[in-house]
């Protein structure tokens, strides 16, 4: 049986005494890009040493914040200092998403029902916000699915 780390051990426990909440906010260092999350060693990606590093700085950074758990569905707010990152605004929200799931402030990012990305000035970190989104709740779609009837013929 592999022993599992201090750590995990630490993220394990401190998601089972997460209360639930409708809403928590949480300032994050700024994740490396979805581009730079993964090296190629032969056969498979392993863990960058860029992401681990974000990983192990911003879980203790979310560890001293302690939020609460948003279970089931949820929209994931995210605001970026645009001064402090080169990164495209999209490429920010996996890792994030990740570390959320990892440590029980959701229960699986797979759950997520809308992502929206903004960026701000405020401080030096990436804000991210999880809402709930009560059971039997449909969003509204804020995007059109198809096409409009005769844009493609337009063109």
């Amino acid at each position: 049986m592999a022993r599992r780390s201090l750590s995990s051990r630490i993220v394990s426990s401190s998601a089972a005494l997460r209360r639930v909440v409708d809403e928590v906010t949480i300032l994050l260092p700024i994740p490396p890009s979805t581009n730079a999350l993964h090296d190629h060693a032969p056969g498979r990606p392993v863990r960058s040493n860029a992401y681990s590093a974000w990983i192990r700085d911003a879980g203790w950074r979310l560890l001293e914040q302690r939020p609460g758990r948003v279970p089931g569905a949820y929209i994931l707010l995210l605001a970026a200092p645009e001064t402090e990152t080169k990164a495209d605004l999209d490429n920010l929200s996996k890792a994030t998403s990740d570390l959320l799931q990892q440590h029980g402030v959701i229960d699986n990012d797979r759950k997520a029902r809308r992502v929206v990305l903004d960026w701000h000035r405020d401080h030096a970190e990436l804000a991210a916000t999880v809402r709930a989104v009560p059971p039997g709740l449909v969003l509204a779609p804020i995007a059109p699915i198809r096409p409009r009837t005769g844009a493609l013929e337009a063109a």
